[in-house]
């Protein structure tokens, strides 16, 4: 099974518990044999894509509009994600 996440967090980005939770799960299911994609935010240095112990992760980098607050932030960054998911599913199909 072709598996998508998207998540505001994944390692090295650890801000609570999800990034442990999305890492653990994805590392998981690909043990179990499925492909997994992971969208998430790119933070720092971290590079656009790479593939961490066989999950592909894709990392965006927010709007350069300058959000109010966490709920305006995360509302960009939702809107980067999609557009970033539905590249994804358009070249590899089935997900």
């Amino acid at each position: 099974m072709k598996i998508l996440m998207l998540t505001w967090e994944y390692p090295p980005r650890i801000v609570g518990g999800i990034s442990r939770v999305v890492y653990d799960l994805s590392c998981r299911l690909i043990k179990d044999g499925h492909e997994v994609t992971v969208v998430t935010y790119r933070e720092g240095n971290s590079p656009y894509f790479e593939v961490d112990k066989g999950v592909k992760v894709y990392r965006v980098d927010n709007y350069m509009i300058n959000p109010n607050n966490f709920i305006d932030w995360i509302m960009q960054l939702n809107f980067k994600l999609v557009a970033k998911a539905s590249e994804i599913i358009a070249k590899e199909r089935k997900i």
